[in-house]
C-alpha cells in the first residue's frame, strides 16, 4: 500500500478555498485535473509502498511524536505552480505564515521515519496545498492577477496529523485515512 503523512486543514478553510477555486476554474480555460477538497492536505512525507507491518510501526511512531503548533494558524497567500507558472504541472496554494512550524514538523517526521528505515528527504521543503494537476502540459494563462490574488489571507487551523493510504485510479487518487492524531 502507498502511504504518506500529512497535516490536515480545517473544514471551514476547505469550504472557503473551494469557493475561491470555483472562481479560479471559471477564469482558466484549460483542462486541469482538479483535486477534490476532501483530498486537500499538506504532505509532510511520502513513504511509498509499505506492508502491514511497516504501517503498524509508522502508526506507533506517530503516536509517540509530540507536535505542538508554534502558532494557531497557517496562512495561504497566493496561487503558484510547480515547476513554474509558465509551464505548470501542479497548481497549488503557497503557505506564507506558519512556514517555520511546518518546516520543523517536517524535520520531526523525517527523523522519526528515518528511525524506521525510511530514507530522509533532504530536498528543500516547500509547504503547499495542491489544487490541480496539469497532465497534458497545456499552457495556462495566469496573467489575470485577480485569480492569484483572490487567495490572499486565507487562514487555516491545523488540527490533525494523519497517515494516509493513496489508491490510484484513472478518475483520480483516493486517500484513505488510516490513522489520525490531534495536534497539541
Amino acid at each position: 500500500m502507498r502511504l504518506f503523512i500529512a497535516l490536515n486543514i480545517s473544514q471551514r478553510s476547505r469550504d472557503l478555498i473551494a469557493s475561491k477555486v470555483k472562481l479560479l476554474k471559471k477564469g482558466l480555460n484549460s483542462k486541469l485535473k482538479w483535486i477534490k477538497k476532501e483530498n486537500w492536505h499538506l504532505t509532510l512525507k511520502f513513504l511509498g509502498e509499505c506492508d502491514e507491518e511497516q504501517k503498524e510501526k509508522i502508526i506507533e511512531k506517530l503516536k509517540e511524536i509530540d507536535i505542538s503548533p508554534s502558532q494557531e494558524y497557517i496562512q495561504f497567500n497566493a496561487v503558484n505552480a510547480f515547476p513554474n507558472l509558465k509551464e505548470p504541472r501542479v497548481i497549488f496554494l503557497e503557505v506564507d505564515r506558519g512556514k517555520s512550524f511546518l518546516n520543523e514538523t517536517k524535520k520531526i517526521i523525517e527523523k522519526a521515519m528515518a528511525e524506521l528505515g525510511f530514507a530522509e528527504d533532504d530536498r528543500e521543503f516547500k509547504a503547499h496545498l495542491s489544487l490541480a494537476r496539469n497532465k497534458n502540459s497545456a499552457s495556462i494563462d495566469f496573467k489575470d492577477k485577480f485569480l492569484a490574488n483572490n487567495f490572499i489571507n486565507i487562514y487555516s487551523k491545523l488540527n490533525t496529523i494523519s497517515l494516509y493510504q493513496s489508491k490510484l485510479y484513472s478518475a483520480g487518487p483516493e486517500y484513505i485515512e488510516l490513522f489520525s492524531k490531534k495536534l497539541k
